[in-house]
């Protein structure tokens, strides 16, 4: 597999079952205000970490998976996915790359 966003996402709407362009990884700078600080498709987030080769380890009361960009809202967040789901196919793109 090499590194592109077609590819990542074909991989992960198969490995998820959704359209990873429509599900955003979210980050806040605290639990206090819940600022966000980052927000990035699945697949944009995908290729951050495959480009640095490196399997991310999100903080689960920082990160979280959203339905809407740029919102922490619970709301909008993403039923049925954990972040760690995330972070295994992310390691398993990692290690298809030889």
């Amino acid at each position: 597999m090499s590194i592109n966003a077609e590819n990542v996402h074909a991989h992960l709407k198969k490995a998820l079952n959704l359209d990873p362009y429509k599900v955003h990884v979210t980050e806040v700078a605290d639990v206090i205000e819940f600022r966000v600080v980052r927000s990035n498709s699945l697949v944009q987030e995908s290729l951050h970490w495959l480009k640095r080769k490196e399997e991310p380890t999100y903080d689960q009361g920082l990160v979280g998976m959203f339905h809407a960009p740029g919102t922490f809202d619970p709301a909008h967040r993403v039923a049925g996915l954990r972040l760690s789901t995330l972070e295994r196919e992310i390691g398993r793109m990692l290690s298809s790359l030889g």
